[in-house]
């Protein structure tokens, strides 16, 4: 009586090891790379949406509104740094800053450990008026992580108050 054995001899197997190695060697890199993008674009939508969500206050509420970064999520910080969290608040007397009796609107925490959010010194919060405009300069936000000014992204808020994403050649 004859057994036929069935299953891979040593050279199919080490020609299946080294098709499944090439294949891993090319596919490690690029999920890498889409991981970080995912990460990138996932908190600039998170920001993009805090933008739309003062601006649309600011007409609801009649009022003017203020978006600004802060580490503490209880008062603007002096720093360009967005990616320490933000608040956005209703600023009842127009002097740009969180008073007592002033109401926060939302906050959101930390962005991702690698990623940095820097704006202009000059331009530090965003203030939306009653018509949800954002009256001055343009404020650009720059989104940096650490493969640097080639995956750099920025949120342009313009002086209508509508923000848009763009590419960007520096961090």
């Amino acid at each position: 009586m004859s057994h036929k054995q069935t299953g891979m001899t040593l050279i199919e197997m080490v020609i299946a090891l080294a098709v499944i190695g090439i294949l891993t060697g090319y596919a490690v890199p690029n999920y890498q790379e889409f991981k970080h993008n995912k990460m990138m674009t996932s908190e600039i939508n998170r920001l993009v949406s805090s933008l739309h969500f003062a601006r649309n206050q600011s007409i609801i509420l009649g009022r003017h509104v203020i978006l600004c970064p802060s580490q503490s999520l209880q008062s603007c910080d002096a720093t360009s740094q967005w990616h320490k969290g933000w608040l956005v608040f209703r600023d009842d007397n127009q002097n740009r800053t969180l008073d007592n009796n002033e109401i926060i609107l939302t906050t959101e925490q930390a962005m991702q450990d690698s990623l940095k959010a820097v704006a202009s010194v000059y331009r530090q919060k965003i203030r939306y008026d009653r018509l949800g405009a954002s009256p001055g300069t343009n404020l650009s936000i720059r989104f940096c992580d650490f493969r640097g000014a080639q995956h750099a992204k920025a949120i342009i808020v313009n002086n209508i108050g509508r923000p848009r994403v763009a590419d960007t050649d520096h961090c």
